[in-house]
């Protein structure tokens, strides 16, 4: 890279700028050299590659470069109506950049189409100074924004219409910036489903974002249920948006000539009912039960499954009336009718509103015959399985605990490995794979391979989870902080969706029985931070710790439940050894021992590892803000002053060492 000077003195510079895609999210790390004086951050623009890589032009001619977009004001600013302005004007204090408006807008609900290449410039800034070339004018537009009562609500005007004032963009005095170098290009990248064998997406579902507070907010009222209504209804573009391209691509899936075989946990959603009985007679359904709701079983699947047998379909019923071992399953395997190549549809998202719109989740179509015929051997030894199973008079009746028995859960002990055309592999885990169902101290065969997977880890290990075990115990948690204690230089980095899996959650413990102020209150920490260990759990900006323009945003649709609903790690993501676990596996003891589950491990596809370790960076990254907040508030200690810094102190932890790791690791490429 060219070294950047500003009159005589010769400044830091950035020596490695690197992109990284999937088919939602751009994530752009780089890295400096020494401190770049004056630096107050870094302007990001997207720009737009054809075929051959060069700049795509508009129709006007010009080039199509896009400034990304920024909300946070410097001190001294304010931005009361959250309007986005660009990274020229609030320039990103950080050496890395999550690009989320790559495919979703924030000024409507509509999405920008994939299979798109774009490259990340970026380009240091500061005050402007006399010979410095200019960023863009600072000066804020006037824009029409609704007008409101003293109460919030927007007023209308006679007509229906909402009555609108014009205001300034954002408030405070205007600061002039200047670039203090030339930009520094990324690789270009491939916004696409599609890697090879592959074809992998994931969801929206990040709820805690200031952009839903301000549409739930944007008739003045956010009713109790107006969230999980609005992800509830298959019309309405919020859910859409949110859902990302999960919805189109099962419904791709689904819509091809053959015959299904069909394994879910629960089944709620209306699109995805309405999409299996337009199949009907095309499916072959394993339907588990759900939790228990008062006296009641099954209460979340009932109409559905109601629905499917009213309709004729092949359904089986299975793990009913159980609250040890369920049937956790969520996968398609798809039987070509002319014979060619089966392919299986899987993931951690399940079939309702919550887990396409209310969670993050991922889904996975893997088009390989060998491995989808291993689901096809498993699907069908659960249908065996289920006739050694008490069958259900009533589904909502209480029943005796149904278990597998010992024969399924020995035909699960052992891992199907394919080769796939690229010359990596694919090694398909099954559960129930101990013979006993209650969780003991052995480690069960699936996670033996992943810890030792684990342990093999030379650079980095990333997670997303929900809730593999208690503490970090018996799970990946524990393993990876272990690991990551043990190798210093390791980069271990994660998120997790209960409380009660943080590795330094301590459970609450009941005294003296009588006594319920001699009570011990658990507790739970919102993150977990050693060495280049770093784990956060979903947090969210509340009423209790409203921080400068931020608002008080949602956590759940619901207000219970997963909030992460992923299951998947990702190990050394850029190098040709990686690996990636994913599938319906929690991954800890528990699933092992108890659910009918499945896991996938991808070693050697380096595409697929890059686009999961996006997707977890996004998740991770989006909390830990959030988390690191939340936890300096219950401990009583001063949090981020919610704007930009207006010196160039911000660099000195990435200039020293002492944070960043995981940014130079991405940088390096």
């Amino acid at each position: 890279m060219l070294p950047r000077w500003l009159g005589d003195q010769v400044m830091g510079t950035i020596v490695a700028a690197h992109a990284y895609v999937n088919n939602e999210v751009a994530y752009v790390a780089w890295d400096i050299d020494d401190k770049i004086d004056g630096c107050l951050g870094f302007e990001v623009v997207r720009v737009y590659l054809d075929d051959q890589g060069n700049v795509s032009k508009r129709p006007d001619g010009s080039e199509d470069r896009v400034t990304c977009a920024a909300w946070v004001a410097f001190k001294g600013q304010r931005n009361p109506h959250w309007l986005p302005q660009t990274t020229s004007l609030w320039p990103v204090q950080k050496l890395s950049w999550r690009d989320l408006t790559l495919r979703k807008r924030r000024n409507e609900m509509k999405r920008r189409p994939d299979e798109v290449r774009v490259r990340y410039e970026i380009r240091p800034l500061g005050d402007l100074k006399p010979g410095m070339p200019a960023a863009p004018d600072p000066t804020p537009q006037l824009v029409e924004i609704n007008k409101r009562d003293e109460h919030g609500k927007p007023i209308k005007k006679l007509d229906g219409a909402y009555e609108k004032i014009a205001v300034k963009a954002y408030e405070g005095p205007p600061r002039p910036l200047g670039y203090l170098g030339p930009a520094v290009a990324s690789n270009p990248v491939h916004v696409t489903r599609k890697r090879g064998q592959f074809e992998s997406t994931f969801t929206n579902g990040i709820l805690a974002a200031q952009w839903l507070r301000n549409v739930l907010l944007e008739d003045g009222v956010k009713q109790p249920n107006e969230l999980i209504d609005m992800i509830s209804n298959p019309e309405n573009g919020i859910r859409k948006y949110l859902a990302g391209d999960v919805i189109p691509m099962l419904k791709e899936f689904m819509n091809a000539p053959g015959r299904f075989l069909v394994a879910l946990y629960e089944l709620e959603d209306k699109e995805l009912l309405d999409l299996l009985l337009a199949n009907k007679d095309k499916l072959r359904v394993i339907l588990a039960n759900t939790g228990k709701v008062g006296d009641a079983w099954d209460v979340r699947n009932h109409d559905a499954r109601q629905a499917l047998i009213d309709a004729g379909v092949e359904i089986h019923h299975r793990m009913f009336n159980n609250s040890s071992q369920i049937g956790h399953n969520k996968f398609v395997v798809h039987l070509p009718s002319d014979g060619a190549d089966r392919s299986v549809f899987t993931g951690s998202t399940n079939w309702t509103a919550t887990g396409l719109a209310g969670q993050s989740n991922n889904a996975l179509i893997v088009r390989n015959d060998e491995i989808a015929s291993v689901y096809v051997a498993y699907w069908e030894r659960m249908l065996e399985d289920n006739a050694t199973l008490e069958a259900p008079v009533e589904f909502d009746d209480g029943m005796p605990d149904n278990q597998q028995s010992k024969a399924f859960r020995h035909s699960n002990e052992t891992p199907s490995i394919v080769p796939t055309d690229n010359g990596a592999s694919i090694e398909a885990w099954f559960s129930p794979n101990m013979q006993s169902r209650k969780k003991g101290k052995a480690t069960p065969p699936d996670l033996r391979e992943v810890y030792r997977l684990m342990r093999r880890a030379e650079h980095a290990v990333l997670f997303l989870a929900f809730y593999p075990g208690q503490s970090g115990r018996d799970c990946i948690v524990g393993q990876a902080i272990d690991i990551g204690l043990k190798d210093q230089k390791l980069i271990v980095t994660g998120a997790v969706s209960s409380a009660q899996a943080m590795p330094n959650y301590v459970a609450g413990k009941k005294n003296d029985l009588d006594d319920e102020d001699d009570d011990t209150e658990a507790v739970s920490p919102h993150t977990f931070e050693e060495a280049n260990v770093s784990i956060v759990r979903a947090s969210r900006i509340d009423d209790r710790q409203l921080l400068a323009d931020f608002g008080a945003e949602e956590l759940t649709a619901k207000k219970v439940g997963a909030i992460i609903h992923d299951k998947v790690l990702v190990i050394d993501p850029l190098s040709d050894d990686c690996v990636v676990v994913l599938g319906s596996h929690n991954l800890g003891f528990k699933a092992s021992y108890g659910n009918d589950e499945n896991m996938l491990i991808v070693k050697g596809d380096r595409a697929l590892a890059e686009a999961y370790a996006v997707h977890i960076l996004d998740v991770y990254d989006h909390y830990r803000f959030r988390a690191v907040e939340a936890e300096l508030k219950r401990q009583g200690k001063k949090g981020w002053s919610g704007f930009l810094n207006v010196d160039d102190s911000w660099q000195d932890g990435y200039v020293n060492r002492t944070k960043g790791a995981l940014t130079r690791y991405f940088a390096a490429g």
